[in-house]
């Protein structure tokens, strides 16, 4: 018999949460073969067997919080034995059926893939999570397969003809909140995990920085025109090109003009590091939660290929394969709140960096021209600075850098 432990992954890491098991107790696996997703304060990966063998014991339960050198698994060597021939099955006895039943499955389906959420709500309304085809990225089953499965007819015995349905009475009222809604969740008390967890603990340190903030709009009209044009070049990434990656390379200019934001204070050793690289991250909205992958080298790199990085960066982070690299090492962020329809904001630092930039909505909105008051499209441009490193000079002139690269992307794409 052998064990694996969880092993320290890098920066110091203390504990991770049991977010899935992909094996079972009594699976036959392979080196290298993934075992379990685990989350970290840093990033959410999975841990590879490191060796072949027959899994005998699983020591944390999905949503455990494990130590670094705790047992994870247990292996031994031969073959398995099939769970069919642990007890005998008395054929006399009669079995309640749930509801919703689920079809049969074949004892040797591999275990699927779904998050803990998903399988505590399937264990409850007595679902057979094989049973079920997921729509989600690699299979895995969503909330959303889940609630068409739970929304499906139930199967009848064979034979037995189906009663004709009664209509029920339809109801004039809002319909309930389903699990697949935004901000929906159950009544009770509930563990706090995932990452939501990492985000409450993250957003606590944060707060603990002195914030300075300053508001501001953009003229966009320029944008959108440099936009429609720059989408029908041909060039890589110029299909996908969104906002977002003008916003990146104005942040990344104007960190680069003003290096003291691209910083870090650390006031118990007494040091303030300017960082030599700029690295921007940004916010991902995703089934699992919010995630801020980085982008390596920003200010050397071009719109287009900001572009096409951000779309790889947020394809990675929806399917849940973003790695713990591409979750660190930034120097400052980017929030594009304005994707959901949002104006302003207060955005949080990201400890222990020392300037997050927020984004609205870009949208028609009275602006002076001249002498004059026309509509125009306005980008708002909300930036957070700490304080303990940063006064409100440069910060108002790091903004108004941001936003006049903004307001002409001549100038923006001159490099």
């Amino acid at each position: 018999m052998s064990e694996f432990v969880l092993p320290d992954v890098g920066e110091g890491l203390e504990s991770a949460e049991i977010v899935e098991w992909l094996v079972a107790e009594g699976d036959s696996v392979s080196r290298d073969q993934p075992l379990v997703e685990i989350l970290t304060d840093k990033s959410q990966t999975q841990l590879p067997s490191p060796r072949a063998g027959i899994i005998t014991r699983l020591g944390f339960e999905e949503g455990d919080i494990a130590e670094v050198g705790q047992v994870l698994v247990e292996f031994s060597d031969g073959e398995g034995t099939a769970a069919a021939s642990a007890a005998p099955i008395n054929n006399s006895e009669s079995i309640a059926p749930t509801s919703p039943a689920s079809p049969a499955v074949p004892p040797n389906t591999p275990r699927p893939k779904a998050a803990p959420v998903v399988r505590r709500r399937a264990m409850a309304a007595g679902v057979d999570l094989r049973s079920i085809s997921g729509t989600g990225p690699g299979g895995r089953i969503t909330n959303a397969d889940l609630d068409a499965a739970l929304a499906g007819p139930v199967p009848s015995p064979a034979g037995s003809p189906i009663p004709p349905s009664r209509t029920a009475p339809t109801s004039s009222g809002p319909a309930a909140p389903s699990a697949t809604d935004l901000g929906y969740m159950a009544p009770g008390t509930h563990k706090l995990r995932g990452i939501r967890r990492v985000t409450a603990e993250s957003m606590a340190r944060s707060w603990q920085i002195p914030h300075i903030h300053t508001n501001d709009e953009a003229d966009a009209t320029e944008l959108l025109t440099a936009r429609k044009w720059l989408k029908l070049s041909g060039e890589p990434g110029a299909e996908t090109l969104t906002p977002l990656a003008f916003f990146v390379l104005a942040v990344a200019k104007a960190l680069r003009r003003y290096p003291i934001i691209n910083a870090s204070i650390d006031p118990d050793a007494g040091e303030i590091t300017v960082h030599q690289d700029v690295n921007i991250g940004f916010a991902v909205a995703a089934e699992h939660g919010l995630s801020v992958p980085v982008i390596a080298n920003a200010d050397q790199r071009s719109l287009f290929n900001l572009s096409t990085e951000i779309q790889r960066l947020t394809l990675v982070v929806r399917t849940r394969t973003v790695t713990a690299a591409e979750l660190q090492g930034g120097t400052a962020t980017i929030t594009n709140y304005g994707s959901l329809g949002g104006r302003f904001a207060d955005p949080i630092i990201r400890s222990p960096e020392a300037v997050i930039v927020g984004f609205g909505s870009i949208k028609p909105r009275p602006f002076v021209v001249g002498d004059s008051v026309v509509a125009r499209p306005t980008l708002p441009v909300c930036i957070a600075a700490d304080h303990r490193l940063l006064d409100g000079d440069i910060v108002t002139a790091f903004a108004e850098f941001v936003i006049g690269q903004l307001s002409d992307p001549a100038q923006l794409l001159d490099t």
